[in-house]
């Protein structure tokens, strides 16, 4: 999933010609639906001599991954130059601007992390609210305690997860926009299947739908391919309440 705009992408599935140009990887978790292109990024981005790629992961993987970049470069006899770095769950990455990352664990069976983009802004402090424009601006020229500063989540990307990555982390129910999973959306695989495999059920969604009331956007991705995309789009109209279907787009390829 491409934010070209923040110049990164969440995980690299099997690696498409479109990603080659975007610098920066934010891997969830070692699968391979979403991590295989890795090599093939790392070496496209030297035969195109643009600056090394980077890639963020979960820090359990970050050895393994750099081992498996060191076999390819003895594959195809070249140093595939790349920088492949685990998370520090303490520190915030900076991107462009005020924008920054976190990277928070998820829950999987696997090693695995999400990770959010948050906006550093300010915000008028509530006893400044009730004063005019032109109040405010001449406060502004006498004070510099009238705003306070706070970190706005914007998006949120999942990767594969239980539904705790939601319900335990009160940044993510406040991002503006979310990229959750939903593998399975019917009882023919039931919510204790998704749970066994480290996944998300549209039925859980439905049931804890209060925790996606802050989010503008909701956008469910990973739905298992058994699922035809009208049985997908009937399902969130079947069981999210009106007001969270009106706010959910499926990822779905074309029917």
């Amino acid at each position: 999933m491409a934010c070209p705009q923040f110049g990164l992408t969440f995980d690299i599935g099997r690696g498409p010609v479109d990603f080659i140009e975007i610098p920066l990887i934010l891997l969830t978790h070692g699968h391979l639906d979403h991590a295989s292109g890795i090599p093939y990024y790392f070496s496209q981005r030297n035969l195109r001599k643009l600056l090394p790629g980077k890639l963020f992961c979960p820090p359990e993987i970050a050895e393994p991954l750099q081992r498996m970049l060191a076999v390819w470069s003895e594959i195809e006899d070249y140093e595939i130059q790349g920088s492949i770095e685990g998370v520090d769950y303490s520190r915030d990455y900076p991107l462009k601007g005020n924008v920054f990352f976190r990277a928070i664990r998820s829950v999987h069976r696997i090693a695995s992390n999400g990770y959010l983009l948050f906006e550093k802004t300010k915000r008028l402090k509530e006893e400044f609210k009730s004063l005019s424009g032109p109040q405010i601006a001449r406060l502004k020229q006498e004070r510099t305690d009238l705003f306070h500063e706070f970190d706005l989540p914007l998006i949120t990307f999942s990767g594969d997860t239980k539904i705790e990555f939601v319900l335990d982390n009160p940044l993510v129910q406040q991002s503006k926009i979310l990229f959750l999973e939903c593998t399975y959306i019917d009882d023919k695989r039931p919510v204790e299947r998704a749970r066994m495999w480290g996944h998300t059920h549209l039925l859980e969604i439905a049931a804890h739908a209060e925790a996606f009331r802050s989010i503008e956007q909701l956008f469910l991705i990973h739905f298992s391919p058994r699922y035809r995309p009208s049985d997908v789009r009937a399902a969130l109209r079947q069981l999210l309440p009106d007001w969270l279907a009106d706010r959910t787009v499926p990822v779905l390829p074309r029917d």
